[in-house]
């Protein structure tokens, strides 16, 4: 019995190779990520990309099925098998996944292009550099949006950069978007669905054009169409009656503008808002606001941004005031400063969150406890658990917060990524990553944002760190050097 079975491990082991690292290109980065090869195939560790990219990677049995969820997908892999679910379909990658050292390895060759298909960056495997690229820069079809207007509704196709198109209408109220060289952020684009409006929404890449297809409500009958700058987009408007869609109409800008220049810092709490209380008395408003000071001293320093901070002395600022700031400034970016706690004195680590639905009790528990202060200013006063995320009886705020929620998502996710890496750098405390919850003080900006949980204040080695100008400096400079990479990506010269 033993001869066959050192015989069959010596038959497959010589097609299984050590285990090596691949690169992982991310957020202007470049990232090691543990990999091995069996028969030719690259396997790499998929547990390493989530912390790298943000998601949540999740047991549903130990040892046999775990479950990725991103977003709106969700992902189950049964180890040793080939197939998986990918929000209630099934796939089939071709070669199983593994289960090595704790980690899941998923085939690069045959598993990246279904994950592409689905995330809002462009996703990119080359086999020869042995590199994964993971890329927004990748698409200069960007975005789209639907808009009321007056006298009908304005359809905008984003684009990086001018590009040649035509539009042609089809029976049943088709309006279709072809796009010369466009290759079209699918992802994005089709998150756009707005059951109010559309019937369908589809797009179609085929080599180096790509075509959005929408079947509208209304009928399309008198239209025009025209290529505005600032940004670059494609305007259709759908008139009720005749008329010209003014070229100075200010429309609605989405993600950063063509300069990356005004930053809004936003200390967390403060004045009748302690926010959390460490062991030693240590107060998180203090925290917030000392290190939001050291970074707003970086930012002036250098002189390429326009630094506004929603407090720079310890006074009580409503969720309003902060959110007004910020939208009047007209900021490129909002990075809210915090400081975690837990009944748990041992847990650590810091947090990178940007806003969306949350996918778990651990970021729903810290949005609950950032909250909680906005909410014992409400009248009349409601529980934490029955307070509604908006006001929450009207409809059109309703549907205003939901295009936040949605709007600067991507932008705000990649700008959560170069913080977590240079977080990952700086700070000698655990890193618990990318996380996405809906917090309030995100919740009613315009603009591409970020809230940073910089330690436990309820962790005694933490709290003592947490009251060290040093660390503050680390946190700050860490901050600063995501946001002139942010830059570097997103502005257009």
């Amino acid at each position: 019995m033993y001869k066959y079975l050192f015989l069959f491990l010596f038959i497959i082991l010589p097609s299984i190779s050590h285990a090596k690292n691949i690169k992982l290109l991310i957020a202007g980065a470049e990232e090691k990520v543990e990999s091995f090869k069996k028969n030719d195939i690259h396997y790499i560790s998929f547990s390493e990309v989530v912390e790298l990219v943000g998601g949540t990677l999740d047991w549903k049995i130990l040892g046999h099925t775990i479950e990725f969820v991103e977003d709106k997908n969700r992902f189950e892999f049964v180890i040793g098998s080939p197939y998986f679910n990918r929000n209630d379909s099934l796939f089939n990658m071709t070669f199983p996944s593994v289960y090595k050292k704790g980690k899941l390895f998923l085939p690069a060759e045959t598993f990246l292009r279904f994950w592409d298909e689905v995330i809002f960056q462009k996703v990119i495997w080359d086999a020869s550099s042995e590199t994964i690229r993971i890329n927004s820069e990748y698409f200069n079809v960007t975005d789209i949006s639907c808009t009321k207007k007056a006298n009908g509704l304005l359809l905008e196709v984003f684009l990086t950069s001018a590009l040649a198109y035509d539009i042609f209408v089809t029976e049943g109220n088709w309006i279709n978007i072809s796009i010369r060289d466009g290759m079209l952020n699918r992802s994005q684009i089709q998150s756009r669905m707005n059951s109010k409006f559309m019937y369908k929404l589809k797009t179609h890449q085929q080599n180096s054009t790509g075509q959005i297809s929408i079947r509208l409500k209304r009928k399309v009958d008198k239209w025009h169409h025209k290529l505005q700058n600032n940004p670059p987009r494609i305007q259709i408007s759908i008139a009720d009656t005749e008329f010209e869609l003014n070229s100075d109409d200010n429309q609605p800008t989405i993600g950063p503008d063509n300069k990356i220049d005004v930053i809004v810092i936003d200390a967390g709490h403060g004045g009748k808002h302690y926010g959390a209380v460490g062991q030693k008395n240590t107060r998180e408003k203090d925290v917030c606001l000392s290190i939001a000071k050291e970074l707003a001293k970086l930012i002036r320093k250098d002189k390429q941004f326009k630094v506004i901070m929603t407090r720079d002395k310890d006074k009580t600022v409503s969720l309003e005031e902060r959110a007004e700031i910020a939208n009047k400034s007209d900021c490129d970016l909002f990075i809210s400063i915090h400081a975690n706690a837990s009944p748990k004195k041992h847990v650590k680590g810091w947090n990178v969150f940007f806003l969306a639905q949350a996918l778990n009790d651990s970021a729903r528990a810290v949005a609950q406890f950032e909250n909680s202060s906005f909410l014992r200013d409400q009248e009349p006063a409601e529980s934490v658990d029955s307070a509604p995320m908006i006001d929450y009886d009207d409809p059109i705020m309703g549907i205003i917060n939901e295009m936040i929620m949605t709007e600067f998502q991507v932008e705000s996710n990649d700008f959560a990524i170069m913080v977590d890496r240079e977080f990952r750098k700086s700070l000698k405390i655990p890193a618990r990553g990318i996380d996405q919850a809906g917090f309030f003080v995100l919740n009613k900006v315009y603009a591409p944002s970020v809230l940073l949980e910089t330690g436990f204040i309820t962790n005694k080695s933490e709290e003592k760190l947490l009251k060290s100008k040093k660390y503050h400096k680390k946190v700050a400079k860490a901050v600063y050097k995501a946001i002139k990479r942010f830059k570097s990506k997103y502005e257009s010269n």
